[in-house]
């Protein structure tokens, strides 16, 4: 098992872009799997959490100077991005009908499995997963903010999130310290590709709901689903690009290129349930896990 699991580990790019085909000709299973998507988002957080000091990264989360610096970054990746976005995606006068695909990508946290990516890519996933946990939390508060912006109707479902956020990352955090307490942090540094092999698996498998109807959706319209499919990439890929860019003129390398991971893979998913059904915010949440599953392949340098 342990094997395989580092053979997983070792090859992780490979696998999820596999997983992202196997997705795609499984596309019919996934109302049968979307029930299990919270568990899955508390696995894949409560591996990462496995693979860290727990006491160091939760403690600096009690420094008042650390706290505000994380704020300012949630500020600065979640509202001030949606309205700047928004502004410019008006400004050249371009089609309305995908404002609402933007929103949601600049209104998301990172991604729960972020800080995996981080392990996985050896950026710095110590401030991967505290941005990640923070910016989970406050996203009920300061999302419909966002979206008041341009006027979307929010489900009032989206208010009562922050309990099923909360109970997410509890879970995340139980299930972190469990792992690291039954295996041991020695066991868990000794075998990094086989936990790596783990990770992949859970990320796959959450891969698997999203995907609903997406190959009879392209080809009914494949123009229109090329073009989301080029807008998601581009909002993933550039806000990546640029936000690394940007980032190491005043810190390290590993956390601007972890500051570029969490801004660019975006936790789109959550707005899935609590919005107006939007057939185009369907294939876009498809599509955007598409870059999100490359970025180990761009970005691992020739590790795998």
């Amino acid at each position: 098992m342990i094997k395989a699991l580092t053979f997983l580990g070792k090859n992780s790019s490979r696998v999820l872009l596999i997983g992202l085909l196997v997705a795609l000709l499984l596309s019919g299973v996934s109302n049968i799997l979307r029930p299990i998507l919270p568990p899955l988002v508390s696995l894949v957080l409560g591996l990462a959490i496995a693979r860290l000091n727990i006491r160091e990264v939760f403690s600096e989360l009690g420094s008042a100077v650390v706290a505000i610096k994380l704020l300012a970054l949630i500020g600065l990746m979640i509202p001030i991005t949606s309205m700047v976005i928004i502004l410019v995606w008006r400004a050249f006068g371009l089609p309305e009908q995908y404002e609402l695909l933007l929103l949601v990508f600049a209104a998301a946290p990172p991604l729960s499995s972020a800080a995996s990516l981080s392990l996985l890519l050896g950026y710095n996933s110590r401030i991967t997963l505290q941005v990640t946990l923070l910016a989970q939390l406050l996203t009920p508060l300061i999302g419909p903010l966002c979206f008041a912006y341009i006027d979307v109707p929010i489900n009032i479902e989206l208010y009562s999130m922050f309990g099923r956020i909360a109970l997410m990352i509890l879970g995340g955090i139980t299930i972190g310290i469990a792992i690291q307490v039954f295996f041991g942090k020695k066991t868990i540094d000794h075998y990094p590709d086989a936990f790596n092999g783990v990770v992949v698996c859970s990320m796959v498998i959450f891969l698997l709901p999203l995907f609903d109807g997406v190959v009879s959706y392209v080809v009914q319209r494949p123009l229109v689903s090329v073009s989301i499919l080029l807008l998601a990439v581009l909002l993933n890929l550039g806000s990546n690009l640029l936000i690394r860019t940007f980032a190491a003129r005043f810190t390290n390398t590993n956390t601007a290129n972890a500051l570029g991971l969490m801004f660019g893979n975006r936790n789109i998913a959550i707005y899935f349930a609590v919005l107006p059904f939007n057939p185009l915010l369907s294939i876009f949440i498809a599509f955007s896990q598409i870059p999100m599953y490359a970025t180990p392949a761009l970005f691992l340098r020739g590790k795998n």
